[in-house]
């Protein structure tokens, strides 16, 4: 089963907020974590998720590309002059719908987490599961599962679009807990490694 959801808490530590809906969750079950501030832009990503788990099985983690996103692999460059017409994000999620592409981003300087789809077992793997924090929780995850030696892949057809607002609220960024990360220090390659789903 795959488990969509949109944790919270209001200490704001979206880390232990993920790791309690993963202890719920069967050992075979898969969650797809869903930003506050973001929306699918077709009916279909549920079936795009369904396919990219039957592609790649034993991925660490999956994730999507999107408008407003600091990771330029996952920007939809298409998207970036669309402001906020939600009309116009869909029609861009409709085209994208024909890539069938799943890229692996496992060796880049971490994911951003608008759309983060992990298995329990995976998450199981990792001592502690999510850290706890806000902000870098995603990238966290992303470099346990490279340690780990799984990979992560971003779903190249499954665009989601994101308002970005956590990461622009001064109050938010003043107050959120905060987890430790490497990824604004470290560079890494672009990804070049693709298959299909």
């Amino acid at each position: 089963m795959i488990f969509c959801c949109t944790p919270f808490r209001t200490d704001m530590n979206l880390g232990r907020a993920y790791n309690e809906v993963m202890e719920r969750l069967a050992p075979d079950d898969w969650a797809c974590f869903l930003d506050h501030d973001a929306c699918w832009t077709t009916p279909h990503w549920h079936q795009q998720i369904a396919d990219a788990i039957a592609a790649q099985p034993n991925a660490g983690l999956f994730t999507a590309v999107t408008n407003r996103i600091a990771s330029r692999w996952q920007q939809a460059s298409e998207t970036l002059q669309l402001g906020d017409d939600i009309a116009a994000h869909r029609r861009a999620g409709q085209i994208r719908t024909a890539n069938r592409q799943l890229l692996d981003v496992t060796d880049t300087q971490g994911i951003g987490g608008v759309v983060m789809v992990i298995n329990k077992q995976a998450w199981g793997r990792v001592d502690g599961g999510f850290v706890d924090g806000l902000f870098c929780v995603d990238h966290n995850m992303h470099f346990a599962q490279r340690r780990l030696g799984s990979r992560v892949w971003l779903i190249e057809g499954l665009y989601v679009y994101h308002w970005r607002g956590s990461s622009r609220d001064p109050k938010v960024i003043r107050s959120a807990p905060k987890a430790e990360c490497p990824c604004r220090t470290l560079r890494f390659p672009e990804p070049t490694v693709r298959v299909y789903a």
